[in-house]
């Protein structure tokens, strides 16, 4: 085993800093298919940020009809809600989530959350789209197939290949499957990735996910892998030692040894070798997924405040035990100096996830729910604010969670921003999240599909996943 970092190894990495410049649903109030409108609203432009003042929204079923100032619009219709000055948004998009128990599901729209991005399916697609469609109150869902992964695998049930052909042979099965997308995990050996990757733009199927430990950032963008997930190996794809750093991890296992070696690569940091990585990803369109929520999780564990999240009363029983389970190797092993570890690769991290901003690097929100302390629904609010910390305007970070997802699906005909024609999921917010991001959680109603939820209706939805996880 190797040792546990030391405390130079902090100071060093914080050195490094200063080089680093660049359930029982509840039930909708639902509006008859009739018109009915939203009065008095200020409509963000996520586009471009531009705020329409007192606007009157009209939706018919489950569509945007018309938007007019308030005092152009017929005053004989009737019905609707009365917005106060409220700011309007699209509906978020949470892309990059895990469901253990579909009575989870509420807790997004109950937190403004209408679409989710499931990052690991099952082997049967069919029955698992079946069983998440059973629930009354649901976002929508853009799902991936069973983990693909090597062998041994990190998580049960996945699907293991060991070669070329097992890879070709698994987009084949995925694809029948019905799956929206390949989801590649990180023990998949060198030639079975490549092989995917072929296999998959063979077969017009996106494959996205887990850098694998056995090939580059560079090198996963070039075969074609759409969306990156965590930052996996950003730190050693920008450090001067990178092919040494690189086969050090190949025989690495132990989740802190795998931390000395990130903090290894942000200490032997190369700014030039990061920017051509920056203009690599945006040239080739692949999309990064940093979620934040999850990579803090490690530097707080000896944080009694976070670890005692009151919102741990909408996860049942059964997670929470998985969480502790998750998590209790770092809190019966890690001394001080390993979680001030975690915490300066974090702050590295962060500005990592700035200089990718800045560099125009297509970046969309995703919390990793339902890992430890990653809580589906509010989390996202969560995720948009620690973007914003790492170096995202309000306006970007808004983005992240509603317009570049509907880019990255291809659905912008129909979604992403508030406008005549597009599906009526939007929430109605009390204050500007474009003065700040943290108003996202200022809730006032959501609408899905057109149909309408009050504070009365998100409150139900709260307090019934509350009395599940209860059970």
């Amino acid at each position: 085993m190797i040792p546990g970092p030391r405390n130079e190894n902090v100071r060093m990495l914080l050195l490094g800093l200063a080089l680093f410049t660049c359930i029982v649903p509840a039930r909708a109030q639902e509006r008859p298919a009739s018109e009915t409108s939203i009065r008095h609203v200020t409509v963000i432009n996520v586009a471009t940020g531009a705020e329409l003042k007192d606007q009157t929204v009209k939706i018919q079923g489950d569509r945007i009809t018309a938007i007019a100032a308030t005092q152009e619009v017929d005053a004989t219709l009737r019905g609707g809600v009365d917005a106060n000055g409220g700011y309007l948004i699209p509906g978020l998009w949470d892309m990059h989530v895990h469901v253990h128990d579909a009575n989870e599901l509420p807790l997004y729209i109950a937190n403004g959350v209408t679409g989710i991005r499931i990052m690991s399916g099952e082997r049967d697609t069919a029955a698992l789209r079946a069983d998440l469609a059973r629930q009354t109150v649901s976002p929508e869902i853009y799902l991936a197939s069973a983990i693909v992964d090597g062998s041994p695998p990190v998580w049960p049930g996945s699907i293991v290949v060991k070669n070329a052909a097992d890879a070709r042979r698994t987009v084949s099965e995925i694809k029948a499957g019905g799956a929206d997308f390949i989801k590649v995990y990180s023990r998949i050996p060198r030639d079975a990735y490549f092989a995917l990757a072929d296999e998959a733009k063979q077969q017009h199927i996106a494959f996205e996910g887990h850098v694998p430990d056995a090939v580059s950032v560079q090198e996963a963008s070039a075969a074609g892998q759409r969306s990156m997930e965590h930052l996996l190996g950003f730190a050693v794809a920008c450090s001067s030692q990178q092919d040494g750093l690189t086969a050090k991890l190949g025989r690495t296992e132990m989740f802190r040894d795998r931390l000395a070696i990130e903090a290894e690569a942000y200490r032997t940091l190369d700014q030039a070798k990061c920017r051509a990585l920056f203009d690599h990803l945006r040239s080739n369109d692949t999309w990064q997924v940093p979620t934040l929520s999850v990579l803090r999780l490690w530097g707080r564990l000896d944080d009694s405040k976070f670890l005692s999240d009151p919102r741990q009363v909408y996860i049942d029983r059964r997670s929470r035990d998985r969480w502790q389970e998750r998590i209790q190797p770092q809190l019966r092993r890690w001394s001080y100096a390993e979680f001030q570890l975690a915490r300066g690769i974090f702050t590295m991290d962060e500005h990592v996830v700035g200089a990718m901003f800045r560099a125009g690097v297509p970046m969309m929100a995703g919390t990793d729910a339902m890992n430890p302390y990653c809580f589906p629904g509010f989390g996202l609010h969560d995720e948009l604010g620690l973007m914003v910390e790492a170096g995202l305007t309000p306006l970007a970070a808004l983005q992240s969670a509603t317009s570049k997802p509907a880019q990255f699906l291809g659905r912008t005909a129909e979604s992403g921003t508030v406008e005549v024609g597009k599906v009526a999921n939007l929430v109605l917010l009390r204050a500007d999240p474009l003065a700040d991001i943290h108003n996202t959680t200022q809730i006032q109603a959501v609408w899905f599909r057109g149909k309408y939820f009050d504070q009365a209706a998100l409150a139900r939805l709260l307090e019934q996943v509350k009395e599940s996880a209860r059970h």
